[in-house]
């Protein structure tokens, strides 16, 4: 009866959906962009799209370009293209590491790096900064990188997180640095490998990245159109030879119109394919589904500054009130048979360390209505002549906001508003613009939210941290000096397997102060052509389609 139930929610839900705003397609590069290079683009891009006769592999991506600018991005369709111009030091694929600019690195000590990068690494040709000139990239321009990305006058995204692990980089010989940490660092590697490496010319000179950039990766920057399409060509110089000669990512923000152009041939990626689009996508003889390795976490976070929700009582009492197994299982049917997503009992992806779905579930609450009307009850909320409780003359009523670019999401704020009501809460679920969201998160201007994010090794960090997770857009306002040192703990601990289990104590201390409503752990769905070839290393858009682990191409 209660999955019968949630699909009628869901049919009605359909309706206002499609009425919500759409995403804006404004983009600030555009905004950005000098007059000159604009020129440069639109001369130089007429010039190579005409002669471009080899292999093409065209992506559909969801999301419009805010930055072009290595140290400034923040979103994944940002990472989409810049992973494919800049080199990382290091990728990290769930738990592998992949060296990428790096050839191979030592541990002198637990505080010691020495890392080696190629000898054949080379800045891109054929643009305004180097000209025909092929100049390779040494250890000391590695090293500049480095201390810039931390100076704070810079305003690099990645500059605290590599302050708090790197004490000093010293050149040891022309391919070789040494790192050091003030203390043992976990996540040493993983925080190099969100450090894209970028010409020092380009900042000495002026030279405007943001309109053209210069990076060392496998594909040279050829043009963007705004809002529509960037492309991207083979890099000859590259140390591996790309199986494709351009690349094409199509910004489609519609998934669903993405879907169809997937399957009407006129792309051969679709970045994520949503649950409705599954059936169709699988049914098709030429088409594939590949899977994303790691669980995307999906979550409702309360505001725990806000006067309602800093009692955690209060956060257990409405999360009992939602039935979220059969809302999982209602978003992500489909008669495909493919998981699209699993139960999240805690905030910890399954496949990384510190998951403990035992430990969660000894922490967690139940699905119980009236449990949840008895908490509120106990804590002086009375249910008013509308059947909407209120205490001291104050109505619980509250606004959950969705994102308005993810249809999953949306569902699940919607099933959340509407059970809390029939327990007496006036919740109103509310679609949201995309970066009107992430704002009002950062800024406490949210009550509640449906988020997506934290699905990485320093996950418990930016999502709970107290400092840690001031900047970011998952920013719920939980301060808990107890967890914040089992998390700075964590991040000192070496050892895989300890590490583990003092995450593991830091996300059972989360679900028993029920943070978040945990939603689900989301295996999001590529869809593609057949002809693509070696996409099962790359089982995500964020990093490199050639490198020395994965070289993507596209068959006759």
């Amino acid at each position: 009866m209660k999955k019968r139930f949630i699909s009628v929610i869901l049919s009605a839900m359909m309706i206002m959906t499609a009425c919500a705003p759409k995403e804006e397609t404004t983009s600030t590069v555009a905004s950005k962009q000098s007059e000159k290079n604009e020129d440069i683009q639109a001369t130089e891009a007429a010039e190579e799209t005409s002669s471009s006769t080899g292999k093409t592999i065209t992506i559909g991506t969801p999301y419009t370009i805010d930055t072009f600018l290595p140290w400034d991005f923040t979103s994944d369709g940002d990472r989409y293209v810049i992973s494919n111009v800049y080199e990382c030091l290091f990728e990290y694929d769930a738990n592998t590491c992949i060296p990428v600019l790096a050839e191979s690195y030592t541990n002198p000590d637990d505080c010691t790096w020495d890392v080696k990068i190629r000898e054949n690494a080379y800045w891109h040709t054929g643009n305004k900064l180097f000209g025909d000139e092929k100049v390779q990239i040494k250890a000391e321009d590695v090293k500049w990188v480095m201390d810039w990305t931390m100076d704070p006058a810079n305003g690099s995204k990645q500059q605290t997180n590599l302050s708090s692990v790197v004490s000093s980089v010293e050149v040891l010989d022309d391919f070789t640095l040494r790192f050091t940490t003030p203390e043992p660092k976990a996540l040493f590697l993983f925080t190099l490998s969100r450090v894209m490496i970028f010409p020092k010319k380009a900042i000495d000179e002026g030279f405007d990245l943001n309109a053209w950039p210069v990076g060392s990766g496998a594909f040279k920057y050829v043009s963007y159109q705004t809002d529509d399409q960037v492309v991207l060509e083979k890099n000859s110089d590259y140390y591996i030879t790309p199986n494709v000669d351009e690349v094409i990512f199509k910004i489609i923000p519609d998934k669903s119109v993405s879907a169809i152009a997937l399957q009407n041939g006129e792309i051969d990626i679709t970045a994520q394919v949503l649950s409705t689009d599954i059936d169709a996508i699988a049914a098709q003889e030429d088409l594939e589904l590949v899977p994303n390795t790691l669980g995307w976490y999906r979550y409702a976070g309360f505001n725990c500054k806000d006067p309602l929700f800093t009692d955690p009582e209060i956060r257990k009492a409405l999360t009992m009130a939602v039935d979220l197994d059969a809302a999982v299982d209602a978003i992500f049917k489909n008669s495909a048979g493919v998981k699209l997503a699993v139960r999240a009992y805690g905030p910890i992806p399954l496949e990384l360390p510190g998951a403990d779905e035992t430990l969660w579930k000894e922490n967690a609450v139940a699905y119980d209505p009236e449990g949840a009307k008895k908490i509120l009850e106990s804590k002086g909320w009375k249910t008013g002549a509308d059947g909407i409780y209120e205490k001291d003359g104050k109505k619980f009523s509250f606004t959950i906001k969705t994102p308005n670019n993810d249809n999953n999401r949306v569902k699940l704020g919607t099933i959340i508003s509407t059970q809390l009501k029939q327990i007496g809460i006036d919740c109103v679920a509310q679609p949201t613009e995309w970066a009107t969201m992430l704002t009002d998160i950062k800024a406490g201007e949210t009550q509640m939210f449906v988020m997506g994010g934290g699905s990485s090794l320093n996950g418990m960090e930016m999502l709970f941290h107290t400092t840690l997770s001031q900047s970011n857009s998952h920013r719920v306002f939980y301060d808990n000096p107890e967890c914040d040192a089992l998390i700075e703990k964590a991040a000192v601990t070496i050892d895989p397997e300890e590490r583990g289990k003092v995450l593991a104590d830091a996300s059972s201390m989360i679900v028993k102060d029920a943070v978040h409503m945990f939603g689900y752990f989301e295996y999001v769905q590529i869809g593609m052509n057949k002809k693509v070839t070696d996409f099962e290393k790359a089982p995500t858009l964020w990093y490199s389609l050639c490198n020395g682990y994965r070289n993507v191409g596209i068959s006759e």
